[in-house]
This record gives structure tokens, sequence and C-alpha cells, in this order.
């Protein structure tokens, strides 16, 4: 369904609504502040020693989208001139004073409202130190320059007397007052009541009564100048609920130092050098602790909230790792097993407790050396920085290796090796593939198979035929060659059909398979031509050949119905010799088969070194 009118009026509504509701805050919280800092913090006629309302309206102004802004400087400026004149009396200068106000808030909303539309105000200490910067001296700045100038023109104030006293009360208010209402408008201490244990909640408030008993206590009396003990206790808060406690702690000690200053009772009150070098004094304090605590408060949340995000991580990581195929090891820079996760157990046949706390080269004997050869190859290059944490650290991945454990030698693992560029350290996943290889290897079999009689075809017996050649130049392992004819094959297929032929011929690969070892090799080269590599010298070689002959010769091959067809064939062998190339050793066996054929066919026949078919083969080689 399509947004109709009434909605499209609806959405405008409740805009306006939140506007006049954000405007109506301003206006009502401007007023109420300036009026209570006023009466409680001067004297009618001087600056009040923290003013908190411009912190009021720029926390709001965070909050909302920039279309609100208008609405809520003319609140503010309406708000200011209603609590001067309640508590000072009207003067033309209040509305030029208002104006200023405002547009030093504005000037401190624009600088900081590209951080806040990202995250919160103070998310991280780079924040912070911005933050200070912005509220606690450049918008102050801008504001003092302009309100010294109205003050000396229309009541012939010192400028700079003026403009000290302006940036000093405006900029602390900002500082302290800012981060308090943003944290209570945006929800912030809602969300960390929600966020933590009811154990949290109770060791929060006792800290923060702690704090609130010790800061009414030094600044209720005027004995001992003890201004340093609310540091501890503020401290404590931060360290211990973050942000938020330091937040509202400095507020405390601003709020608490007002009313001592307004009494003339606490620390301030040793002092014996005036009310407004008192005032100074405790601004550059309240400056310190807010300058100091709050830098700290917002690594500790940062630090919190870095470790709560990997701690989460690490969880998810787990729970994936138990329901997924792969597992993973995690390897220091000295090739010690800092942790194992995932189905260690059913690829490496050891658990967890096994492998954690071991070196690489341990583990590698209980399962493959491919894990040691890796990191020797890989791992020698680490770096060597110290550090945890190393699953949020880039990696370097290298190629992958293929192992077989030793513990389930029937299966086939891939492991894949990443080298942390700033931890130190190798990560290894181990992934199953033998259910790959297999397919693979059917594949590659399939390939390399006749399809009619499931022997080796002519490339995939000629592939072999090279593999065996270069073991036997090597390792001197004999090795000999049987080329195999059907005879009178041509007449089969002319009296019976194709169809009996390819049975025929179906049979005689099944029958040359049948007659050899399991480490012999049968291939048909193509039509009626047959190949057998035998891993035997020219005798054993022979024996099997008059075998299989005599079998195939007194054996008919049922063909259809109640007709069976009597075949026989024709063998040349030939046995490797040293400095053979595969062709010469192919063609002794072929002059060989030729040699049979002209006696008559029906017979097997080998190649010897006396008749001259060696000789034969090199000539032609």
């Amino acid at each position: 369904m399509g947004i109709g009118p009434r909605d499209v009026w609806r959405e405008r509504a409740a805009i306006w609504r939140g506007r006049l509701a954000a405007a109506f805050v301003a206006l009502a919280g401007y007023a109420l502040l300036a009026a209570a800092t006023i009466r409680l913090t001067t004297d009618g006629r001087t600056h009040a020693t923290v003013w908190l309302a411009d912190a009021l309206v720029l926390a709001l102004a965070l909050c909302r989208p920039r279309r609100d802004w208008p609405a809520l400087l003319v609140a503010g400026w309406l708000g200011n001139l209603a609590a001067n004149t309640f508590a000072r009396g009207w003067m033309p200068g209040l509305v030029a004073y208002g104006a200023i106000n405002m547009a030093e808030v504005f000037v401190a909303a624009h600088l900081l409202h590209q951080r806040t539309a990202r995250g919160r105000l103070l998310d991280r200490p780079r924040d912070a130190g911005r933050f200070l910067l912005v509220a606690g001296l450049c918008a102050p700045a801008c504001g003092a320059l302009a309100g010294s100038l109205v003050s000396l023109w229309l009541y012939q104030q010192p400028f700079w007397p003026a403009a000290l006293r302006w940036l000093t009360s405006n900029g602390l208010g900002l500082v302290i007052g800012t981060p308090f209402f943003l944290a209570l408008f945006d929800g912030n201490f809602r969300r960390w009541y929600r966020e933590r244990t009811p154990w949290d909640r109770v060791e929060g408030a006792a800290l923060m009564m702690v704090h609130l008993a010790l800061v009414g206590w030094v600044f209720s009396q005027s004995t001992l100048p003890v201004l340093f003990l609310p540091l501890v206790s503020l401290l404590v808060l931060t360290f211990r609920i973050g942000s938020n406690g330091t937040i509202a702690g400095v507020t405390v000690i601003a709020v608490a130092g007002a009313f001592a200053a307004l009494a003339g009772t606490g620390p301030i009150a040793l002092m014996h050098h005036g009310p407004v070098f008192a005032a100074f004094f405790f601004q550059l304090y309240l400056a310190v602790v807010q300058g100091t605590t709050l830098p700290v408060a917002v690594t500790v949340t940062s630090l919190h909230e870095a470790i709560t995000r990997v701690d989460e991580r690490e969880q998810a990581l787990r729970q994936l790792l138990a329901h997924s195929p792969d597992s993973v090891l995690s390897f220091d820079q000295t090739g010690i097993c800092r942790w194992a996760d995932g189905q260690v157990l059913a690829h490496l046949g050891l658990a967890r407790e096994a492998l954690v706390g071991r070196s690489i080269e341990a583990i590698a004997r209980q399962t493959s050396p491919v894990l040691a050869e890796a990191f020797r190859d890989i791992g020698m290059g680490l770096p060597h920085a110290p550090g945890h944490m190393a699953a949020i650290y880039p990696a370097t991945y290298h190629a992958p290796r293929e192992l077989v454990p030793a513990r389930h030698p029937g299966k086939t693992l891939e492991a894949s090796f990443g080298t942390l560029s700033q931890q130190g350290g190798m990560v290894v996943t181990l992934r199953d593939i033998s259910a790959r290889k297999l397919r693979e290897s059917l594949t590659a079999r399939e390939a390399e198979t006749d399809d009619l009689t499931g022997v080796f075809n002519r490339k995939g017996f000629r592939e072999r035929a090279t593999t065996s050649l270069s073991r036997a130049a090597r390792d001197g392992r004999p090795m000999t060659v049987a080329l195999i004819d059907v005879d009178h094959f041509k007449s089969v297929n002319d009296r019976f059909g194709h169809r009996v032929g390819d049975g025929v011929l179906a049979a005689i690969g099944a029958h040359l398979a049948g007659g050899i070892r399991a480490t012999d090799i049968v291939g048909r080269l193509g039509g009626d031509e047959f190949a057998i590599l035998f891993e035997a010298d020219l005798e054993t070689a022979r024996q099997a050949c008059e075998r299989i002959a005599t079998g195939l010769r007194t054996t008919p091959i049922p063909a259809r119905d109640t007709i069976s067809v009597s075949v026989s064939i024709s063998c040349g062998v030939a046995e490797y010799v040293p400095g053979m190339t595969r062709g010469q050793l192919f063609d002794a066996a072929d002059a060989a088969l030729y040699a049979v054929k002209a006696a008559g066919r029906n017979g097997v026949r080998t190649a010897q070194a006396t008749d001259g078919l060696y000789r034969m083969a090199e000539g032609q080689g």
C-alpha cells in the first residue's frame, strides 16, 4: 500500500510535536536553570561561576536534526531574556547578551554535530579532546569577544576582565553540563541501567552515594584544604562505571562547589584573596577535574566496549566453529598452540586439550609433518610483536597444503595458513576434502578409462607406463610390457555384428584384468589392441601371458542366446633395459608381436637381446 495524504500529515504532525517539545524544554529549562544559577552563584551583577544553561540547549541541538535548530536557538534566547530579566532586572543589553549566548551554542553545535551524527559525542579519547577544545575554548572564546565588546560599548566595562570571566564561566558550563544533559536526553543513562546486571546497578548506586557524601563533606567544611579527595572517588566512578559515572560525578562537584561558594564555606573559602580570585580558582579547579577525568573515562569506556566486542566475537566464533565442518588452530610466533576449536577431534584424532600448549612439532609428530613443514617455510618470517587478541588482527594467507592425518589415514585435509601481521603467529584452518578428492579421483579415472572394457584407455596407459619407466630407471626395478592383438577379430564383427564384437572385447578386457596382479596395469590402446604393464621380469610376464592366452583359447565367450565365440590372442613381450626410452620399449614389444603374427598368430613371443629386436628398436628410436 502507498503512503496517502493522511500518512504524510501524521508524519509532519509528529515532526512538529517533537520540534515544539524540544523548544519548550529549551525555553523552560534555560529559564529555570539560568535564573537559579544567577540567584545562587552571583550577586546579580557579576558573571556566574559556571553557566550551565547554554549546555542544555547545546545538548538538545546535538540530539535533534539541524532543521530544529532555529526553534531551539530562539527558545534559548527567550529563556535567557526571561531569566536575566527576572533575576537582574531589565537592561537593554540583555537582548544582545542572549543572542551572543545562542550564537556561541550554534558554533559549538556546528563543530560537534558532524561527530555526533556518526556516533556518541565522547566515543574515543580523540573525541574527548575535540569536545574539550570546541566547548571549552573555541565557542566560548567567540562569545567572550562579542559579549565583552557589548559590555564595553553599553556599560563601559573593562574588556579583558569581562572576556576572561565570560570565557571561564561559559566554557566550564558547556564542558561540564553538555555531557550530562546529552546523556540525559539521548538515553545514555537509561541504556547503562538496562545493560547492567543488578549487582552492577547496586555497586554504581553505592559508589555514587559515597561520592556524594565525600563531596558534601569536602565543601561543607572550611578547615582542611582537601579538594583532592573528590578526585579519588571520581576516579573510582570512572573506572567502575565509565564515562557516565564521570559525567555525573563532575556535575555533583560543580553543583556542590557552587553552593559552597554562595554560602562562603568549603576549601575555597580558605583563600584570602577576595571573591573574584576564589571564583577563578574554583573555575580552574573544575577545568582540571573535567579535563583530566573525562579523557580517562572515555578511554576506559572505549576499552570496555572493545573488550565486550572481542568477547562477543569470540563467542560467535566458537558458536560458528562448533557447527562448522572446519577446525582452526592458532600458534604463537614460537610455534606453541594457543587455542584450538572446531572439528579438531574428527580431523586430527586429538582433542582440544591435547593440542593447546603444545608445540607444532609435537602436534605434527602425531598428525602430519605438513604442519611443521609449513611453520618452518612460512612461520620463520613471522613478526615477533607481543600482544593478544589475535583474532582481531589482519592476516596474510598462504597457499593451502594437503595432508593425511596419521590417526585418520582415510581422510584428506586441506590446511590453509594465515600469518598474523601485527600479533605474530600463525592460524591454521583445516577442512576435510576427502569427498572432493574422491570425486576428483573418480573423474580422473573416468577420463583415463576405456568406457567399453573398463580398463585404462590409451592416454591413461601411456601415462602410467611413463611413470613406471621413470621409477624403473631410478630404482632399478624390473618392468615388462606386453602388446596384445585379438586374432581375426574382424571376422567376429562381420559374422555376429558389432554389438557382439563389443561384448567380446569387454570380456577379453575383463579376462586380462583378472589374469594379472594388483601392481600390474591393463590398457586398451584402440580397436582390438590391448597392452599389459608388468612390474616383473621378462620370464614372469611371459608366463602370465601364456596363462591368459590359454584361458581365452580354451574358454569360449558367450555371445547371444546359445551362441559362444572362441577367440585367441597374439602377444609380444619386451623387458625394459636401462637406457631405453618408452618408444624403444614399445617398439621392441611390437616387433615381438609382429613375429607372433608372422608365425601364424595364437601365441606369445618375447623380445630377446639375441634376437636383434632390441638393436632394431634402438635403430628405430
